[in-house]
């Protein structure tokens, strides 16, 4: 039984969403939906990575959002136009229970837990949008990213300080809305301060309580 399911719906209401999804598997670096797609439903994430973008000035990603197990995607295509506003891309083999729209509208009006839920998870969105928006200095931003990649995906199993997926450096760059070159210089920065350890492509977390520093506007 999908956990995502588990938390927000008793058994029957689990049956009838499951008996009326399906399950996709993609291989890494598939595109799930793209921006302009129509929306045909909601994406819950059995197993796998995906990271969620939109494009900036210059035509250029800006990743938004990392994603993994049961956790959502797909919900920003839903209002308006019923178009994707972001694409969704797998960063390992993912497996997904998608729940046709129909489906997904019946359960949320009949369920004011995930409804409250939902909410609450726009709101969230909505204000680290603003927050990654703001004038943060580069430092600060990439901080972010260091965490949020740690918040998502967490540590390796068996370590206290290794990434359990270390985004490419591209995609760092793409999600804190910056220059590979200021990223890496930005990253060498960090390393030197000893806040985290670049291993070739892995990255650790030596100093978790500085890097929340940094996260929230802190200059160290």
């Amino acid at each position: 039984m999908n956990t995502f399911l588990q938390k927000f719906f008793n058994d029957e209401w689990q049956e009838f969403i499951l008996f009326h999804s399906k399950i996709l598997k993609y291989e890494a670096n598939e595109t799930i939906f793209k921006i302009g797609d129509k929306t045909h439903g909601i994406y819950i994430i059995k197993s796998g990575k995906v990271k969620v973008s939109t494009y900036a000035g210059n035509n250029a990603e800006r990743i938004i959002r990392l994603a993994t197990n049961n956790e959502m995607i797909g919900h920003r295509g839903f209002g308006g136009s019923w178009k994707y506003t972001v694409t969704a891309v797998t960063l390992e083999n993912t497996e997904l229970l998608f729940v046709p729209l129909k489906i997904f509208e019946m359960a949320f009006r009949a369920n004011p837990d995930f409804a409250y839920h939902m909410m609450m998870f726009y709101a969230i969105e909505l204000r680290e949008s603003e927050r990654l928006a703001s004038q943060l200095p580069v430092k600060n931003v990439v901080a972010s990213v260091l965490y949020n990649n740690l918040k998502t995906f967490g540590y390796a199993p068996g370590s206290k300080t290794e990434l359990a997926y270390s985004l490419s450096r591209k995609d760092l760059a793409s999600q804190a809305g910056t220059r590979y070159e200021t990223l890496i210089r930005t990253l060498a920065d960090l390393n030197n301060e000893k806040i985290i350890r670049l291993e070739s492509k892995t990255i650790h977390i030596l100093d978790e309580k500085k890097l929340i520093k940094l996260k929230d506007g802190v200059l160290i």
